[in-house]
C-alpha cells in the first residue's frame, strides 16, 4: 500500500494513537514520511514498533519500541540471519536523541536463554535503567525445535531483568490482550 491508501483507510477512525508495525520493511521514502503524515492528518501520537534495522524519519515520531531479539551477534545471526549491530547502534542512536523508547525480547529456553536476556538488560542498563523491557515467553512454531517456557521461567528471567531495569514486564502468548485494536488493513482487504 501507499501512503494516500493508509491515509485512506484511516480516515473514519480518526485515530488518537497509531502503532507502525515496521519489523524489518524495506526502506523507501514513504516509510521514512509516515510518522510526519500520520501526525499532520489526523494529529495522533504516532508509535514504532521495529526491530530497529530501518527507521523512519523521527518527525513526529512519539515512541519507539525496538525488539532487541539477541545481544550476541553470533546468536543473533543464528536466530535472524543478519548482524544485530545495525539495531543495538540504532537503539543507543534513538535515545541520544530524545526519543521514548521501550525494548522486549522473546524468551526462548535453550536459545535465547536467561543468560541472554540478562545480556540484553546489561545492554539496555548501561544506556538508561528506566527504559522499560518486556519479555515474552516463546509460542511454539512448526518446525522449530524449542519449546515454550513455563509461566514460573518466564516470571524467573523477569525477576533477574528487574536486578538491571527498573521497569520489567512479562507475559506469555495465551495472556496476550488485544483489547482495543482495530484491523483496518485487514476489513480493507476483504472489501
Amino acid at each position: 500500500m501507499n501512503l494516500e491508501q493508509v491515509l485512506e483507510i484511516l480516515k473514519p477512525v480518526y485515530p488518537k494513537r497509531v502503532y507502525i508495525l515496521s519489523g524489518d520493511p524495506n526502506k523507501n521514502s514513504q516509510f521514512s514520511i509516515l510518522p510526519k503524515a500520520l501526525y499532520n492528518e489526523f494529529g495522533c501520537e504516532v508509535r514504532l514498533l521495529t526491530n530497529g534495522y530501518i527507521l523512519p524519519s523521527l518527525e513526529r515520531l512519539k515512541h519507539v519500541s525496538l525488539s532487541i531479539k539477541a545481544h550476541s551477534n553470533d546468536l543473533h545471526k543464528k536466530y535472524t540471519g543478519k548482524s544485530n549491530q545495525t539495531s543495538l547502534t540504532n537503539f543507543r542512536w534513538l535515545y541520544e536523541r530524545g526519543i521514548e523508547l521501550s525494548s522486549s525480547s522473546v524468551f526462548i529456553p535453550e536459545c535465547i536463554d536467561k543468560d541472554e536476556i540478562v545480556k540484553i538488560v546489561q545492554f539496555i542498563a548501561k544506556i538508561d535503567k528506566n527504559i522499560p523491557y518486556r519479555i515474552i515467553g516463546y509460542k511454539s512454531v512448526d518446525g522449530l525445535p524449542y519449546r515454550e517456557p513455563t509461566y514460573e521461567e518466564v516470571k524467573r528471567v523477569a525477576n533477574l531483568a528487574k536486578g538491571y531495569l527498573k521497569n520489567v514486564t512479562f507475559s506469555r502468548p495465551q495472556e496476550q490482550d488485544y483489547s482495543g485494536i482495530v484491523d483496518l488493513f485487514t476489513n480493507n482487504l476483504r472489501k
